[in-house]
């Protein structure tokens, strides 16, 4: 790498670069037996310069092509933005663990293995059922050098395991599944694998919902995507645009006062931690709402140079493309809700597992309308059956304002770590 930044430096003022290397290990069962196990190698470099002022960029999967992408960067340089920011020198930057020996060594046979009895015990209960697993084990290494001296690196393992199960039920087709993921090693519990097959057994009973405001419990799964209109609303780059809804509203409460959320790249084992951005810029925890109030917006170094403001160490890339702001892990602060006793207080209302999409939503303004794939009725405080041919819908903010409470189980979704909400009136639209 160093003998590309040194050929980039003769050529064009300033050059960062930016690569990744590793491997993917998926192994997939579907429909109850074994599909495939393989091993994939990625690598790629991608190239950002700064000449007379304007930002080029490139990309390639090879390294001997780099002589003709540093040329090609140099060209769209002409054709590029101004650039608001100098590429960062050395940092200081806080330990954080995103590699686990424990994650390398798991073997494709013992994936296998623990595959084979997830499907059996689901069988068990539901023979009739088709289950599909999908186990994804990764390691990376990523390194980003400038002609600033800037030259740093760390080496990040993931694993993702997705288990679904498909039914035909009351003449319909059914989907239950269970996402887990994390940089270490993990299967899924027995306890977990209750509470899916749980959810198969009350979704045999339909029942009726009609169509009005009524108390709606929240399960991680789709707060996660509820999360992520937020996640929008504070992405420097919308602030920048003027397209953010949150434009003009830092340090004014936005949300309910039982709401923190955080994005912490510093997390403990957080599925994207990391100890610094796409750019090089030392990652920290970053307060976004406290107590309902704005605090921050996240920023990568253009855009806050464009904005006259200072980067958070926000900036998300891949080897082909240019940074830009995102989040890392998106905390929310649980509550002091247990499931069983939000379940308990609901008189009318249902339980939304999982949704199809976004639906018909306009994310960004935080419009949301959702067609429930999973959820279940409660009445008086207990649950009656499955809902069938149901939405639910609002506007986050709205909605985030006016919560009954919120669950003190934190689960992980991804990036995504939040517990279940409890919303006391929300619109549920039944066919």
């Amino acid at each position: 790498m160093d003998d590309i930044l040194a050929q980039a430096r003769r050529l064009v003022d300033d050059v960062e670069i930016y690569s990744v290397k590793g491997k993917e290990f998926p192994v997939l069962f579907k429909a109850n037996s074994f599909y495939t196990a393989e091993k994939k190698d990625f690598e790629g470099i991608g190239i950002r310069v700064i000449n007379r002022g304007k930002l080029g960029f490139a990309h390639t999967t090879s390294k001997a092509a780099c002589g003709a992408i540093i040329e090609y960067a140099k060209n769209s340089a002409k054709f590029g933005e101004s650039a608001k920011f100098v590429f960062p020198a050395k940092i200081r930057r806080k330990p954080i663990q995103t590699f686990f020996e424990s994650t390398r060594n798991i073997e494709t046979e013992e994936v296998k293995q623990k595959s084979v009895n997830i499907i059996n015990e689901i069988l068990k209960k539901e023979p009739d059922a088709k289950v599909d697993v999908q186990f994804n084990r990764s390691e990376e290494t990523v390194r980003i050098m400038n002609t600033k001296g800037l030259d740093i690196t760390y080496k990040k393992s993931s694993l993702s395991i997705f288990v679904q199960i498909f039914l035909i039920i009351d003449g319909s087709f059914t989907w239950f599944y269970k996402i887990k993921t994390s940089p270490k090693k993990t299967f899924l519990t027995k306890t977990e694998l209750r509470e899916l097959l749980k959810n198969v057994k009350f979704a045999r009973n339909v029942v009726p919902v009609r169509s009005e405001k009524m108390s709606v419990i929240i399960m991680p799964m789709v707060m996660s995507t509820l999360l992520r209109s937020l996640a929008m609303g504070v992405n420097g780059k919308h602030l920048q645009k003027g397209s953010s809804p949150l434009k003009g509203k830092e340090n004014k409460k936005i949300l309910g006062s039982n709401v923190t959320i955080y994005d912490d790249a510093l997390l403990k084992d957080g599925f994207e931690s990391r100890p610094f951005d796409g750019e090089g810029i030392a990652s920290r925890r970053i307060p976004l709402f406290k107590n309902g109030v704005l605090e921050n917006f996240l920023f990568d170094l253009q855009t806050a140079g464009i904005l006259g403001k200072k980067s958070t160490g926000s900036a998300v890339r891949g080897f082909s493309s240019m940074p830009s702001p995102g989040t890392s892990n998106i905390v929310v602060n649980p509550g002091n809700w247990s499931l069983s006793d939000m379940i308990k207080d609901v008189k009318n209302g249902i339980i939304v597992y999982s949704v199809l999409g976004a639906g018909q939503s306009n994310l960004l303004a935080g419009d949301f309308s959702c067609n429930i794939s999973l959820g279940f009725k409660i009445k008086n405080g207990r649950i009656e059956g499955r809902v069938k041919n149901t939405m639910i819908a609002g506007n986050v903010y709205d909605a985030m304002r006016n919560i009954e409470g919120i669950g003190k189980k934190v689960e992980n979704i991804e990036s995504f770590y939040t517990s279940p909400f409890y919303f006391k009136s929300l619109n549920v639209v039944s066919k």
